[in-house]
C-alpha cells in the first residue's frame, strides 16, 4: 500500500492506519466510526409525534394533483447496522481508547 488508503474496507485497515500513520491522518476516520454508527430513520407519517434526544418530527410538503399537503414524519435515532462500526465489530470503548491515545 502506498500512502494513506482512500478506502477502509475492514477492521484491519483501520488498525493498520492507526499503527502506521500520524494521528492527524487516522484520527478523523476513527472519529467518523463513532459519528456514523447511528442515523435518523424515517418511521413514517404521523398525526402527532414526540421530540426528545432520540426522536424528532419533521414536516414535509407533498404536492399531489396541484394541491400541497403537509405531512408530519416521525424520525428515530437508531443504530445503523450497515455502518463500518457494526460491520467490522468495533466497540465504543475501543474507539474512545484509540482516540485518547492520539491526544
Amino acid at each position: 500500500m502506498k500512502g494513506f488508503p482512500k478506502h477502509l474496507n475492514s477492521k484491519f485497515d483501520y488498525i493498520y492506519i492507526k499503527e502506521n500513520f500520524p494521528a492527524d491522518l487516522w484520527k478523523p476516520a476513527w472519529e467518523r466510526l463513532l459519528q456514523e454508527r447511528q442515523k435518523w430513520f424515517d418511521m413514517g407519517i404521523i398525526d402527532e409525534g414526540i421530540s426528545d434526544d432520540t426522536h424528532r418530527v419533521e414536516t414535509f410538503e407533498n404536492k399531489e394533483d396541484g394541491e400541497t399537503r403537509k405531512e408530519l414524519h416521525q424520525f428515530e435515532l437508531k443504530n445503523d447496522m450497515s455502518s463500518d462500526f457494526f460491520k467490522f465489530g468495533f466497540t465504543v470503548e475501543e474507539i474512545e481508547a484509540a482516540l485518547r491515545e492520539a491526544e
